[in-house]
């Protein structure tokens, strides 16, 4: 198995984003049913900011998501999760306290496993810890997190996370652990790219955008497994 992680070079000086992309002419592609799992002390408001978030950067793509909230639990019980069998049009969310396994001392947001080199796992894990973290480390880009008021520190929260999650989906949904120079599956994304208020940065390449147009609506959005 291969661990897909979404990591993060806090940037200590501003840089200028790049123009909001096209809409993409995709054929409208049913909804993929998300089930979300949260640790309890995770506060909803935030949980459905971050889910909006990654709603925006993947509407351009014809692509629209059902999030089905599960019942909220405690860190061990989301660690005993069953994992059971999932058709290939849902996804299993966890968003929760597990930093995972960074490379070169950077923080992983979120990550996916494969099974080879064409077949993702139908679970995807969102680190709400490694998020804070980032947020306390980049001053530089936003100010200090523990003098800003709740609702500014679950904004910036919430939008990293997103853009975080549409990342893992688009390994997800392309059934693919290649990362591109620039745009959605970039492989390091900076705290400049995932606090600014403009999330044109996170969109995907041309061939991208083709492979998602070629399906048809009723084709699966993950290869089959």
């Amino acid at each position: 198995m291969m661990l897909i992680a979404t990591t993060v070079a806090v940037a200590l000086v501003a840089s200028t984003l790049l123009a909001a992309a096209p809409a993409a002419t995709t054929a409208a592609i049913p909804p993929m049913i998300v089930y979300v799992a949260t640790a309890a002390e995770l506060s909803p408001r935030l949980v459905a900011r971050l889910c909006a978030e990654t709603d925006a950067i993947w509407r351009p793509a014809g692509v629209t998501f059902a999030w089905r909230r599960t019942p909220r639990a405690s860190a061990g019980a989301l660690d005993a999760a069953p994992s059971g069998p999932f058709v290939p049009d849902t996804l299993r969310l966890t968003i929760g306290p597990d930093r995972g396994g960074g490379r070169d001392g950077r923080l992983p947001l979120g990550w996916i496993v494969f099974d080879d080199a064409a077949a993702p796992q139908q679970d995807i894990y969102l680190s709400h810890a490694n998020a804070v973290t980032m947020l306390e480390n980049a001053r530089g880009v936003v100010g200090i997190a523990d003098q800003m008021p709740p609702a500014q520190r679950e904004t910036l929260l919430a939008r990293a996370m997103g853009r975080a999650l549409a990342h893992e989906l688009g390994h997800y949904l392309l059934a693919s652990k290649v990362h591109t120079p620039h745009g959605l599956m970039k492989a390091t994304l900076t705290a400049v790219e995932l606090f600014a208020p403009d999330a044109s940065d996170f969109r995907l390449e041309p061939a991208q955008r083709h492979a998602l147009a070629a399906r048809r609506p009723a084709d699966p959005l993950v290869a089959s497994r």
